[in-house]
């Protein structure tokens, strides 16, 4: 459920100046050419929409020159002209600057997500924020640009239109001011109402997109045809109407009523009341001139629509600072494990050390590792192996930072890793995950993982996909590494298997100059002899770089300098290969099962 949120007035303009702040950076004539409009603008629809009703008909009803009126109508018409041209020709530069606005918030945003902390996107909390902010960001920022503007077109058209409303009887302006009382004293209401009926509905409706997506995506198909799956995110779907149906009921009645009566409010008390009055003085008292009777009914319903509207938008601003408070608490997250530009860079690595280290994730109760001593030393090629949920790939984690340990510290060259500069600590790593993702964007772009591919780059990239055993089928594509990887984009896009997919995300290590390669079960799609030969590939082409490897396969672990066996989130064995078969302990035991799978051990071992 979303949680309310209570805004003050200050942190209401506070919020709202922010978001105007971010349209002034990004393009500064955006704001200052639509104020100068929404002046023109307001002054344009008084001279037309009110003062040209009263001053021809009174001019004519008073008996006033004819060349007299019709050259003040003239200049009426001539400002109006004007005004459109401007209006034509200002839409048109809003058309070419709002790509500008909107990508220089939408990079704000995804630089923020790219710094923030790994475990954010592990925390639903967190990741509910991330999602209301971005599905918000672009559109909340001109809707308050639009309605300070409002503000500014209101405040003008009622100085006007009030002060010619008071030359004709004061009283008009009490009835024009009665849904303006009516937004004061529910308003506020309505728009909390508003705001925790959108927030619950977002919070469902991101459940409900999950559905949908495990239905169309290919990622899902073939489980959703060949199991039970379907049903279950059937039954998660309807789950999700039925509790949107929920929200709809708790919330759309309050909505109803409050619409009701602001319509009551407006239509029958302020039109009907006001059009009576105007037309008894006129024809009844005479105490009014047919002009400014006209104008009365004519402005009577515009004024008290204004005045109305104007309420409403500085509750539309009290809302938007709710929303707002999504993005700004997005955006001002303060990052946990951030770049220091002051810090200095790594030098040539020599070692690697974890001392007495722990970590547990957040919200959970048991520890991924406990007290962990290990150490790597550069060319060494150490094997991390151990069944599933051991916390191997949690010790990856904490290797490259994307954590940092609760307890102990590592060390490089003697020096705890969080004193040298984040970026260039990070660059050590060339890193190939298990869960690896392909994006949809070149072959060459997948494996250099950057832009700006030049001609050594293709070369770099074709001698990566031979090693990794990929490039024959590159070669067949239309566009060799130069093809997009699969279709979102590209109807000609390429779609690879799972071991190809593997392949190609394995390519990086080889087209990669870091000094440290980690694999986290990089070949956990290939078969096993595929699998001795990509390692024998990986092995040739990191000559005198440090490998740390991650398999499941023990028969990779043979081609390691050290092995650490994990168990439990400890190491429970280290040693080389054949001094833990000697130990004949749960590593030669876990061998010996592996073995046993294969025809023959001796195609398993080297």
């Amino acid at each position: 459920m979303a949680k309310k949120k209570k805004t003050s007035l200050k942190r209401t303009f506070k919020n709202n100046g922010y978001m105007l702040g971010l349209i002034i950076k990004a393009c500064p004539g955006v704001p200052i050419l639509a104020l100068i409009s929404t002046v023109l603008g307001s002054i344009h629809s008084f001279l037309l929409n009110t003062y040209l009703y009263k001053y021809a008909l009174n001019a004519l009803q008073a008996g006033k020159e004819l060349k007299t009126v019709l050259i003040t109508l003239g200049c009426m018409f001539a400002y109006s002209v004007f005004y459109m041209l401007f209006d034509r020709i200002l839409s048109c530069y809003f058309e070419l600057k709002q790509p500008i606005v909107d990508a220089y918030i939408q990079n704000l945003l995804q630089k923020k997500a790219a710094s923030v902390d790994l475990a954010c996107f592990e925390s639903s909390a967190f990741y509910d924020t991330y999602v209301k902010a971005t599905g918000e960001a672009t559109n909340r920022a001109y809707t308050v640009m639009n309605n300070i503007l409002d503000v500014v077109w209101i405040s003008i058209n009622l100085v006007a239109t009030g002060t010619l409303i008071i030359t004709i009887d004061p009283i008009f302006l009490l009835l024009a001011f009665m849904p303006f009382l009516c937004t004061l004293l529910i308003g506020k209401k309505r728009n909390r109402i508003k705001y925790d009926y959108n927030m619950r509905t977002k919070e469902v409706a991101r459940q409900r997109d999950y559905v949908r997506r495990t239905f169309y995506l290919g990622d899902f198909s073939k489980e959703m045809r060949l199991t039970e799956m379907w049903r279950v995110m059937f039954k998660r779907m309807h789950s999700s109407i039925s509790e949107m149906k929920e929200i709809v009921g708790k919330y759309g009645y309050k909505m109803m009523f409050f619409r009701y009566l602001f319509d009551f409010v407006f239509d029958i008390v302020v039109d009907s009341g006001s059009i009576a009055l105007a037309a008894y003085k006129t024809l009844v008292t005479k105490s009014m001139l047919l002009g400014d009777c006209f104008v009365v009914i004519n402005s009577i319903s515009n004024i008290a629509g204004s005045v109305n509207y104007m309420g409403n938008v500085f509750f539309r601003l009290d809302e938007n600072s709710l929303y707002i408070d999504n993005l700004r608490d997005f955006l001002e997250y303060e990052v946990r494990i951030a770049e220091d530009e002051n810090a200095p860079t790594v030098p040539s690595f020599e070692k690697l050390e974890l001392k007495n280290m722990s970590f547990g994730y957040e919200g959970q109760d048991l520890r991924a590792l406990s007290n962990i001593n290990l150490t790597v030393s550069a060319g060494e090629k150490i094997a991390i192996v151990g069944h599933n949920g051991a916390g191997k790939t949690t010790l990856i984690k904490l290797l490259q930072r994307l954590y940092d340990p609760n307890e102990g510290e590592i060390l490089l060259n003697g020096e705890n890793i969080k004193s040298y500069r984040l970026s260039s600590y990070r660059g050590l790593f060339g890193t190939v995950f298990q869960d690896y993702r392909l994006f949809a964007t070149t072959v060459a772009e997948n494996v250099m993982l950057r832009g700006n591919i030049t001609d050594d780059d293709r070369q770099t990239v074709e001698a990566s996909l031979r090693q990794a055993g990929i490039y024959e089928k590159i070669q067949t594509l239309p566009h060799g590494v130069d093809s997009t990887v699969t279709k979102e984009f590209d109807n000609d896009g390429a779609m690879f298997s799972g071991g190809e997919a593997q392949k190609l995300s394995i390519a990086r290590i080889f087209a990669g100059k870091q000094e440290i390669v980690i694999m986290d079960e990089p070949t956990s799609a290939l078969d096993p002899i595929a699998e001795q030969e990509m390692y024998r590939n990986m092995f040739n082409a990191c000559e005198g770089k440090t490998v740390i490897f991650i398999s499941h396969r023990l028969s990779s672990a043979t081609m390691a300098d050290r092995v650490y066996m994990f168990e439990g989130g400890e190491i429970i064995e280290q040693g080389t290969h054949s001094e833990l078969l000697a130990l004949n302990a749960k590593y030669a035991d876990m061998w010996h099962k592996q073995a046993d799978t294969y025809a023959d051990a001796e195609e398993v071992t080297l």
